[in-house]
């Protein structure tokens, strides 16, 4: 993995909070405390920002007055802990108590993978995988959980890969909703990719057929004037069956890239088969 491509994070100290978490690091300037943390990404003039004790805001990324958020895990506030959180090396890691009926034992693991990242212009581009897990403390619970991107954009594309082929198809952005299921045998990688107003990146969001339900998304014109063309997106991906049983866990991840904004968008349908062809994850 190319090691300059994390040479501009810094693992911060947040504002401290009166609780007994533990953490599995030392406290020190390079490393995280036990009472909250996060780390910061400065991809030129865009900051990238994750805080584990906040899954619904994912990572933001910030730029002049536009803020986004990718991989943002949708948990209840009113029920949802926050029981323990570390970072290890690229990895970092919540874990999630849901007090509602479902009783539902979450985590996520947020990982930033050189590899994944365009080469054409790997010091400006940013991956993230999230990879989900849940299980239940009840004999039988709803299982469904979602994971949600909030984003501005002036473009919006769709492609999927499948039989060894990538396709790109119509553009959505104007679609109010769009719907992607699949029940087919072959695993095949869905492609969300927008334009970004004010940024010269593209952002890519990739989602796997044998571990993911559906995907929506829904967008609305902006009022906004420094992006009076802009559309807001959400794309809410949902993962898991609505019926799970204790003792069976249930994994799926996502992945998000920031690449360059080039027409073709060939890193595109190159992380998309590099993406399908990635062993499924172990349950």
């Amino acid at each position: 993995m190319p090691a300059d491509i994390f040479s501009n994070m810094k693992i911060e100290k947040l504002p401290p909070k009166n609780t007994n978490r533990v953490s599995d690091t030392e406290a020190s300037e390079d490393t995280l405390w036990s009472n909250g943390f996060g780390w910061t990404h400065k991809i030129g003039s865009l900051t990238a920002q994750l805080n584990l004790e906040k899954p619904g805001d994912g990572i933001s990324l910030r730029s002049g007055n536009t803020s986004n958020s990718i991989l943002g895990i949708s948990l209840p506030q009113q029920a949802f802990a926050f029981s323990e959180g570390w970072v290890r090396g690229n990895d970092s890691i919540g874990v999630y108590a849901i007090n509602d009926a479902r009783q539902l034992q979450t985590s996520g693991l947020w990982r930033l993978q050189g590899t994944w990242c365009p080469t054409k212009d790997i010091e400006n581009s940013l991956t993230a995988e999230l990879i989900l897990s849940s299980e239940t403390r009840r004999e039988k619970s709803d299982g469904s959980l979602a994971v949600e991107c909030l984003f501005q954009a002036t473009t919006a594309q769709t492609g999927r890969w499948c039989t060894n082929s990538f396709r790109w198809e119509q553009e959505t952005l104007k679609t109010p909703k769009y719907w992607s299921h699949s029940r087919s045998q072959t695993v095949t990688v869905q492609c969300f990719a927008f334009q970004l107003p004010g940024f010269e990146h593209t952002l890519a969001i990739f989602t796997r057929s044998d571990e993911i339900h559906h995907t929506v998304m829904t967008s609305t014109p902006t009022e906004e004037s420094h992006a009076p063309d802009a559309y807001k997106c959400a794309l809410k991906s949902y993962f898991f069956p609505t019926i799970i049983e204790k003792g069976v866990l249930h994994r799926g991840r996502i992945m998000a890239i920031l690449g360059p904004s080039q027409p073709e968008k060939d890193w595109c349908t190159a992380a998309a088969d590099a993406f399908a062809r990635q062993p499924p994850l172990l349950q």
